[in-house]
């Protein structure tokens, strides 16, 4: 990475490289998975997403803990201060910006933005059904995480840690259960991937993630942790292999689903799945943290692409939008096709690389100042409450 790179990614603010790379490989990942619809290099790619939930379920958990010793005015105003920061400038950038192209581009079969606008906005699209709309269809992730951030920070503050300890791991398996049985609130299996969305369905995705900071000095040192990692890894490619021959090959060949294809009804993955990958997830995390991560994750332009993640998941479908609109039909397969996703991706680096140094890199510096005034009051605080002489 150049110098130039490096100044312009410092927020003031230590960073993981190893952490920022976690994210660039779940960003490739949606990328290939949403391009081109219907016929998408790889309908594995959803991998990727559940990569972000438990990284956000660490680092967030992480983040709360170390406020909690804080008065309870300071905490809350800190954190979601500090989340308006990181979320909001370039959220509401990137929104007018496709509510611009949404109405340059509308074309019949698009459910009118009047519908559910207000759901965007309000960090519920999670819970409004599809649109059919290329330029907002992403953002129910970024609901489904703001959700997360208004309900988690209330638990962690007011519950002692001793029943913070019992609770998550309960949810990791209270989850799993509830996507069992919810389907059939909606009429069926058939349509399981409904629960998909729901935070109360998905917990467990960030619960694994904050089990690493909760847990964080009881876990496996550096080495076994490392090992921990590789047979995770072994187990999800084994698994894969199994759901493959038995079954999933219908949705595409091997190295298209790596036998998790996004469908999952087939031997009850919607279940199943998404702990499976969030445990894998949570052990590549805790070799991060430990220092023992597998060298790729090391790799700059990783890193690079792990530090913009937030524009480029922002802008990436609003952008392939235009390129859909113009250059259809696209056959992904094709020369033409793979010259498309080069430039579109080359296309939503540079957006995204604008959005970080201009409109986030300002606001995550005021954010990190919080977060070090909320370090020094913590301290501050521990003195006063230290017994004198």
């Amino acid at each position: 990475m150049s110098s130039f790179e490096q100044n312009a990614i410092n927020t003031g603010k230590r960073h993981l490289g190893s952490l920022d790379s976690l994210r660039g490989i779940g960003l490739i990942l949606i990328f290939a998975h949403h391009f081109v619809y219907p016929n998408y290099y790889i309908f594995f790619g959803w991998i990727g997403l559940w990569i972000f939930f438990p990284l956000s379920g660490y680092l967030i958990t992480d983040s709360l803990l170390k406020m909690k010793a804080l008065p309870i005015g300071q905490y809350f105003g800190r954190f979601y201060a500090k989340r308006a920061f990181r979320i909001l400038p370039a959220f509401i950038v990137f929104f007018s910006i496709a509510v611009v192209l949404y109405f340059i581009f509308w074309s019949e079969g698009q459910l009118p933005l009047s519908h559910y606008w207000i759901y965007i906005v309000t960090f519920t699209f999670n819970h409004y059904p599809p649109t059919g709309s290329v330029w907002f269809s992403h953002l129910w992730s970024l609901s489904l995480e703001e959700q997360f951030y208004v309900v988690w920070p209330w638990l962690v503050f007011f519950l002692p840690m001793n029943w913070i300890k019992k609770i998550i791991p309960c949810w990791i398996l209270v989850a799993p259960v509830l996507r069992l049985v919810m389907p059939a609130f909606y009429g069926g299996v058939e349509h399981a991937e409904t629960v998909e969305a729901s935070l109360l369905c998905q917990a467990d995705a960030f619960a694994i993630g904050g089990c690493v900071a909760i847990f964080r000095d009881d876990l496996p040192g550096p080495r076994r942790a490392k090992r921990l990692m590789w047979i995770m890894t072994a187990v999800v490619i084994v698994i894969g292999l199994v759901n493959y021959f038995t079954g999933a090959s219908a949705a595409g060949s091997y190295w298209r689903t790596l036998g998790w294809p996004h469908s999952g009804v087939l031997h009850y993955q919607y279940v199943w799945a998404f702990g499976v990958i969030g445990i894998w997830a949570a052990t590549l995390i805790l070799t991060c943290l430990q220092g023992t991560a597998p060298f790729i994750l090391n790799f700059p332009p990783l890193v690079f692409l792990g530090r913009i993640s937030y524009g480029a998941y922002l802008s990436h479908l609003p952008l392939l939008g235009v390129y859909m609109y113009y250059l259809q039909p696209i056959n992904a397969f094709s020369i033409r096709g793979l010259v498309i996703f080069v430039i579109w991706f080359a296309s939503v680096i540079l957006v995204s690389w604008l959005s970080f140094r201009f409109i986030e890199l300002p606001f995550l510096r005021i954010k990190n100042r919080l977060g070090g005034r909320a370090q020094n009051s913590r301290s501050d605080t521990a003195i006063s409450r230290a017994p004198a002489g």
